[in-house]
């Protein structure tokens, strides 16, 4: 006879969670049928990693308050880690890759499912964290169509995607204002450009490959792959405890969450930088009281769209969307 263990247990669509104790794998069914009032008798569990369990042998290494999810017999339910996928891929594919919009997307329920699949990591295999190439961890590149072949390249493409958002949602603001000179916006505009060409588009940030080095070309994870939150964009640290923290290299699971991550200026780029690039590019060259203005400080607007100087990478429940009150950008005047 085994020893009695509490499970959490719920239904397919995760509506109904129940806490039953049970001693077998048949015990469990019984009384899972009873508390849930099926009149189907035939069912079948498996774990929120989709392990299916078939019988005592498994049952009994199971650890108290695991959460088994019941289904009828010859189906199976999705994991939540396949939930999310779904849920993501149906957003637009430009916004996900990039993660800046990706926040916008998320309800409340969606939030909940991303606080479910950080519980699922917890559980996840961590013994390939390390390897690299899509030989040596195929499950981490399932369902990615990329020609990267090392976890390292395509992280590194992640984040040049994050930061050539950034630029092109520059671009394309700064275009709608028709007063401003043309020449110096596509000045300013190619400056910008070779300067990213530069850093190669940061792609740094995401590769753990580039975790020794300068601050200005390391990447914002440790040599494992693992991130800290840097907490919201008025504090100096995740607030947290523990403090958020993922490492994305772990699993495809972990990769899929590290979307919701969010690189988020403390000035903020839509309120605060933009308009004072609007200002600065009118002002240029023009006179107050007699005395000429300089010229454009663009590696002041350059660390203000894309460096760390004004970057923080923090999990989506530090990234606060309301107004960066008394975060005040500029001048962009030397």
């Amino acid at each position: 006879m085994g020893t009695v263990k509490g499970f959490k247990v719920t239904d397919s669509e995760r509506k109904t969670r129940v806490g039953i104790a049970a001693k077998s794998l048949e015990d469990l069914k019984k009384k899972t049928v009873d508390k849930f009032k099926l009149s189907e008798q035939k069912i079948t569990f498996q774990t929120a990693d989709g392990t299916v369990i078939d019988g005592d042998d498994y049952f009994e290494t199971l650890q108290a308050q695991s959460l088994l999810i019941w289904v009828k017999e010859g189906e199976r339910a999705e994991t939540d880690a396949e939930i999310l996928y779904k849920a993501i891929r149906e957003v637009n594919d430009e916004y996900l890759s990039a993660g800046e919009k990706v926040q916008e997307f998320f309800t409340e329920k969606m939030k909940n499912k991303v606080f479910k699949l950080a519980e699922v990591l917890k559980g996840i295999d961590t013994n390939k964290t390390l390897r690299s190439t899509r030989e040596d961890h195929p499950e981490w590149f399932e369902g990615l169509d990329t020609r990267s072949k090392t976890k390292e390249e395509y992280m590194f493409r992640r984040a040049q995607d994050r930061v050539r958002t950034y630029y092109y949602k520059t671009k394309e603001e700064l275009r709608k204002n028709a007063n401003l000179p043309p020449e110096r916006l596509h000045t300013l505009l190619l400056d910008l450009h070779d300067g990213l060409k530069f850093v190669k588009f940061f792609g740094n940030y995401f590769d753990r490959s580039c975790a020794i080095g300068d601050r200005k070309c390391k990447s914002l994870c440790d040599e494992t792959g693992k991130f800290l939150c840097e907490g919201r964009w008025d504090k100096g640290a995740c607030l947290y405890k523990p403090m958020h923290s993922i490492n994305p290299y772990t699993s495809r699971e972990a990769r899929i969450i590290f979307q919701t991550w969010n690189l988020d200026h403390i000035i903020e780029r839509s309120r605060s930088v933009i308009p004072a690039i609007v200002y600065a590019l009118s002002s240029q060259d023009s006179s107050i009281n007699g005395t000429k203005k300089g010229q454009l400080d663009t590696k002041k607007i350059f660390n203000d769209l894309f460096s760390v100087n004004n970057l923080k990478f923090v999990h989506i429940i530090c990234h606060d969307k309301g107004a960066h009150v008394g975060m005040t950008a500029g001048p962009y005047l030397m």
